[in-house]
């Protein structure tokens, strides 16, 4: 993103035309996303997380009564503000001009302090190197613990011959993050502006880390949207709690009914997929073997097979997957020994899951299979 003299008289123009027009920020807080915390709607998802903001020239292009880079320096100020009070590794790190800097952190998350980091972004120039921001976070969050969120703020400007932001250096960067921190890594991408072309960068970048989302500045301008972005960024809904375990007279009667029953299993355990996979891993063969066994010694029932996947993806990719998934478990049932006919395929996608958070752990238990025993009449 070439930088002119033209471009920063346009600048500096702009902000004089508008200096006297400026109207009084909305004040955001923590106060909701706090108070939701303590009552433990939520808890803490991110551990860490690392801003990477674009300071090169394009972002000196006016939008509004302002500048893309103001804009993008006021919509990164609300989020930290926003950001309640749990304990995070945080930093800061700019990309202009053919190199990145970390302004901030990595270190014990200050809210001041890393405003204050923000002091430098005043002025874009030169060039976009984003891939250099990007490898950067992956040497910021080595040695961290947890769940970590990388942040990119720019306008994701690229023209053909003309910019210097260049999704072939971009996306393999992302590829070489994901490929050292796997899915302890999501990234969020903030558009700065509307630059038409700019979805053919972020879209690759989602495809790519496979876990996150994007969200223009524009739509961040109220408390309730910005406490909303912060919220899946950075916190998730606790899971349902254990049910209390029944008084020990309950349980002997139970004990005793389950005794006088017949040998019916009322639930098989699940098996699971890795991410995007449908094929059986080494663990879930065992429990496989252990249905047959139950097939086995209950003759009068069948299983229903259904296949489930996490919430990335389509509807209708999803569906396939989880019927790749139910087929495959099916298929090595049946290479165990057991009668096809008492077997049926179904895919529910990623409907049903048994998990409602958003991160990998709550993720990892919605990949699965579950096994329906059904009495055959």
């Amino acid at each position: 993103m070439k930088s002119s003299g033209l471009r920063v008289l346009l600048v500096v123009f702009v902000c004089l035309l508008f200096a006297g027009c400026a109207t009084q920020k909305a004040a955001f807080s923590p106060d909701s996303l706090d108070g939701r915390l303590k009552s433990g709607q939520l808890i803490q998802k991110a551990n860490n997380f690392d801003v990477l903001f674009d300071k090169s020239s394009s972002m000196d292009d006016p939008y509004g009564k302002t500048t893309e880079l103001a804009l993008a320096r006021d919509v990164t100020e609300r989020m930290i503000t926003t950001i309640p009070d749990i304990k995070l590794t945080a930093g800061l790190r700019d990309f202009y001009n053919d190199k990145s800097h970390l302004l901030y952190g990595m270190t014990a998350f200050d809210k001041t302090a890393f405003i204050a980091g923000m002091k430098t972004l005043q002025w874009g120039s030169g060039p976009t190197p984003m891939e250099k921001a990007i490898d950067g976070a992956a040497i910021d969050l080595q040695g961290k613990a947890g769940n970590s969120a990388v942040i990119i703020v720019s306008d994701f400007e690229n023209i053909p011959g003309v910019d210097d932001l260049q999704p072939a250096k971009v996306i393999p960067a992302v590829a070489r993050l994901k490929a050292q921190y796997g899915d302890r890594v999501c990234i969020y991408t903030i558009q700065i502006g509307k630059f038409p072309r700019a979805n053919l960068v972020i879209d690759a970048i989602r495809q790519e880390a496979k876990c996150g989302f994007d969200v223009n500045a524009d739509d961040l301008a109220t408390q309730a949207a910005m406490d909303a972005f912060v919220e899946k960024v950075f916190l998730t809904t606790p899971p349902p709690p254990q049910a209390a375990a029944a008084p020990v007279v309950q349980q002997v009667q139970e004990a005793k009914a389950e005794a006088a029953a017949p040998a019916v299993a009322l639930e098989l355990a699940n098996i699971h997929f890795d991410f995007d996979k449908s094929a059986i891993r080494t663990p879930d063969r065992e429990i496989l073997k252990g249905h047959a066994d139950w097939l086995t010694k209950n003759k009068d029932y069948s299983l229903t097979v259904e296949g489930y996947c996490d919430e990335r993806g389509s509807t209708e990719y999803n569906l396939a997957l989880g019927e790749r998934r139910a087929m495959e478990a099916k298929k090595y049932l049946v290479g165990l020994g057991v009668d096809e006919k008492r077997l049926k395929a179904i895919s529910y996608g990623f409907e049903r899951p048994l998990d409602p958070g958003h991160n990998e752990a709550d993720w990892a238990k919605n990949r699965r299979a579950q096994f329906v025993p059904v009495q055959n009449k």
